[in-house]
């Protein structure tokens, strides 16, 4: 038995060194599992009808899958601890034996504080794990370099964006963007020039003369003034932020995106499969760190748990998209244009997966990002009041129903842009994978496919004062920006987000409509709103906690 364990190590130990130790496994791990099973079981019958009795059997394939997996797994360990090209980078040594630790430090969905304490301890470049790069194994072998992960560093420098997604970079996107496999999102596809191919399409549906000639500013407007019509019904009473923002995000891209109204904001209460979309995201609080864990889920679980709300979430965004074709309309939305792509290509499967790709990331990405932002504007216009007044100053005569206008406003776009560097709606996700020959960070060289991150919440707070809301910084006092590149909420280069002309012409017109007509206020007990922050949660985007607010009727203006 002994030597039958012998044996069971050593394939233990070249499973690491000749095939776990090259590429990328995540889409694979329900493979790999279904393999071992597979091998397991095998082991156990040949014992088993090798005349030995199934208490024996049974006790022999454990031993040997123990001698097997951990010979495996002290490999892996021993390897990323002192043999990894990444071992010279500081950071925590359990995340980079594992991302496991990752995740558990994850667990309560507060990844963005996690990567601040890391920084704090370690400084601007940290190793901090995650599954290896792509490169194949012929490429890797002619380097004569082995990739196992954890392979990722987090940046905390304000040249990490433009080192990822600038003008001139060679960078890829990681496995993170495998998340919808077997579905196909053009925007957050891995391929680079299917990106750019059908970006065009979605810089023609986003676009800025959009908001005006395919008519969505009209739209947007209807959603804004039932928005205020809702406020004005609280009579002074406390509203839960949160959800009223949700329900607006949510009812407004269901209309200029498929011209359906999901009524939240009339019946005043959550849709039962936007609720289910919100209850799945909530996976990628702890597990966006180590993508192949979710993948698992969706393989071997898909009817458990939050994985079911997940499923059900992909299975609205379909129908939303089948009830949109069904449909002959005068004016344009959004889906209009990934429709008449389908159509004029037929049948081909793969257009197929693009169009549900797309459609998921039409949804979600249209609402998830809106909701958080006004949630957490509104949060900062409480809490610093003398800046809500202010912007209804600079908005005292003139159009607040006209984005271009709003838009030229100093004290508004300054308020907007100072909430979303203290808390943007995307906290923590961004990472990508550097090209072959590596790049240079400031003065550190990051190898060649190294998975690189860039945490905005931690990125956004190296200013003049930089825990202070000064939205000034913006526009009077640039003195109090030490690195201008430090800001992108929007991201930056040919992967920054396409609907940012419309999202933040819907933030400023509801910022506009609110300030103008009331004060406002923390709803008694809310102790300054703290439990905003204290209680933020990061899955996907930005999830403040409750922030409860009481809108006070100005006297009406001109």
């Amino acid at each position: 038995m002994l030597a039958s364990g012998a044996v069971a190590a050593i394939v233990g130990l070249l499973a690491h060194q000749l095939v776990f130790i090259y590429g990328e496994w995540h889409l694979k791990a329900p493979s790999v599992v279904h393999f071992h099973l597979f091998s397991g079981s095998l082991l156990y019958a040949n014992h088993l009808f090798g005349h030995g009795s199934t208490q024996a059997s049974l006790i022999r394939t454990v031993y040997l899958a123990a001698c097997y997996l951990s010979s495996l797994f002290t490999s892996i360990a021993v390897y990323r601890l002192l043999f990894h090209r990444l071992k010279n980078f500081p950071g925590p040594k359990l995340a980079a034996v594992t991302k496991l630790w990752h995740v558990w430090k994850c667990h309560d969905s507060r990844g963005h504080l996690v990567l601040q304490a890391w920084y704090e301890k370690y400084g601007e470049f940290v190793r901090t794990g995650k599954r290896y790069p792509k490169p194949n194994r012929d490429s890797l072998v002619t380097l004569g370099i082995k990739y196992s992960g954890p392979a990722e560093i987090t940046i905390f420098h304000p040249e990490a964006y433009e080192a990822m997604d600038g003008p001139n970079n060679h960078n890829t996107r990681s496995d993170w963007y495998d998340l919808l496999y077997p579905r196909i999102s053009s925007i957050f596809t891995r391929d680079r020039q299917l990106h750019n191919e059908r970006r065009k399409m979605w810089e023609q549906a986003l676009s800025r003369k959009g908001l005006v000639h395919l008519k969505y500013h009209r739209r947007v407007l209807e959603k804004v003034r039932t928005l205020e019509s809702l406020v004005a019904l609280e009579q002074s009473r406390p509203v839960l932020i949160n959800d009223l923002m949700y329900f607006f995000a949510f009812d407004s891209m269901g209309d200029f995106s498929f011209s359906e109204d999901f009524g939240m904001m009339r019946n005043q209460r959550w849709h039962s499969s936007i609720a289910m979309l919100r209850s799945a995201l909530t996976l990628l609080g702890p597990f966006s760190p180590a993508i192949w864990i979710p993948r698992l889920g969706f393989a071997f679980m898909p009817a458990l748990w939050k994985v079911r709300h997940w499923f059900h979430m992909l299975e609205f965004c379909d129908q939303c998209m089948s009830r949109r074709m069904k449909k002959t309309l005068p004016d344009r939305d959004i889906a209009s244009w990934f429709i008449e792509d389908h159509v004029k290509h037929g049948s081909d499967p793969t257009r197929a997966r693009w169009l549900s790709g797309d459609t998921a990331t039409l949804v979600v990405a249209g609402s998830d990002t809106t909701a958080p932002s006004l949630t957490l504007l509104l949060y900062f216009l409480a809490r610093y009041p003398m800046h809500a007044e202010k912007i209804c100053e600079e908005i005292q005569g003139i159009d607040r129903e006209n984005p271009a206008t709003l838009a030229s406003l100093p004290h508004l776009t300054g308020t907007i842009n100072e909430a979303m560097r203290l808390l943007p709606a995307v906290i923590t996700f961004s990472s990508r994978l550097t090209p072959p020959e590596g790049l240079m960070i400031d003065g550190t060289f990051i190898p060649g496919n190294t998975k690189i991150c860039a945490p905005r919440y931690t990125i956004g707070r190296p200013y003049i004062h930089p825990h202070e809301f000064i939205p000034e910084r913006w526009y009077s006092q640039p003195e109090l920006i030490k690195d201008k590149r430090a800001f992108a909420p929007f991201g930056v280069g040919r992967t920054s987000c396409v609907g940012r002309h419309l999202a933040l012409a819907q933030i400023r017109l509801v910022t506009a409509a609110l300030v103008f007509h009331y004060r406002i206020e923390f709803a008694s007990g809310e102790n300054n709103g703290e439990a905003v922050e204290r209680d933020m949660k990061d899955q996907l985007t930005a999830q403040p906690g409750a922030c409860r607010l009481v809108f006070q009727r100005r006297c009406e203006k001109s």
